[in-house]
């Protein structure tokens, strides 16, 4: 339907209808992942920062990504308004998905609380849900359980992810050391395979799968490529 960048970050987003459902209309906003040089400065900004530009209160202690605040922050003024326009028209859609993966993931969740704000609370779309893909943890203990219990309360969060990662399997031990949480449901999924693992017991065994050393690993979900594409 239309897509926006901010022009400070250039971190970006498409909006998308889904009408694959006769009963269910969706409106999808898929953040973008990391594309360009600006994009990689960002994620590099990863010291926790006080969590006061997500368009309400935070309680006192509440820190967030530096980078990620500040560019979910530079997406949604250029989201906001075209994104709401879009719903005044889309009368007959019943849900709205943020979506996105790698940095796209942290865009989508942090998005959607500056959206959850936004919409009124009677809009049949005041309760997004979110699904991210090889997404970061992005905030402290604090922040999770705002998000997860106040600023997106009712909504559905899901972070798919999966061993063969090596963006995550190379950062979680920088992530726990700087106290970062995840906000939602992190559940395995199958990198080659549109397949997601709600038991460890139903993961594939295999030699290779403790290490994760291959980068186009953490492109690959569902069997879908998601990285950049020339």
């Amino acid at each position: 339907l239309l897509q926006v960048i901010d022009p400070d970050s250039e971190s970006g987003a498409t909006i998308f209808r889904d009408n694959s459902n006769n009963d269910t209309k969706r409106l999808i906003v898929a953040c973008r992942g990391s594309a360009n040089p600006k994009n990689f400065g960002t994620n590099l900004k990863f010291k926790l920062v006080p969590a006061t530009r997500l368009s309400q209160p935070t309680p006192s202690g509440a820190m967030v990504h530096e980078g990620f605040q500040e560019a979910s922050l530079g997406l949604w003024k250029e989201l906001a308004k075209p994104l709401l326009s879009r719903i005044k028209e889309e009368e007959d859609a019943t849900e709205i998905i943020f979506t996105g993966h790698s940095l796209g993931a942290a865009n989508a969740l942090l998005t959607s609380v500056h959206y959850r704000t936004a919409i009124s609370s009677t809009s049949s779309l005041s309760r997004p849900s979110i699904v991210t893909f090889g997404g970061p943890k992005l905030c402290n203990d604090i922040l999770a359980r705002f998000i997860r219990n106040d600023a997106l309360e009712g909504s559905t969060i899901v972070h798919l992810v999966h061993d063969k990662d090596p963006v995550l399997a190379n950062n979680q031990k920088l992530w726990n050391d700087l106290g970062f949480q995840h906000v939602g449901i992190e559940l395995q999924c199958d990198p080659n395979n549109p397949a997601v693992h709600t038991a460890a017991e139903e993961k594939p065994k295999s030699f290779f799968s403790s290490f994760a050393w291959n980068i186009l690993d953490h492109c690959n979900y569902l069997g879908v490529y998601v990285g950049p594409r020339a």
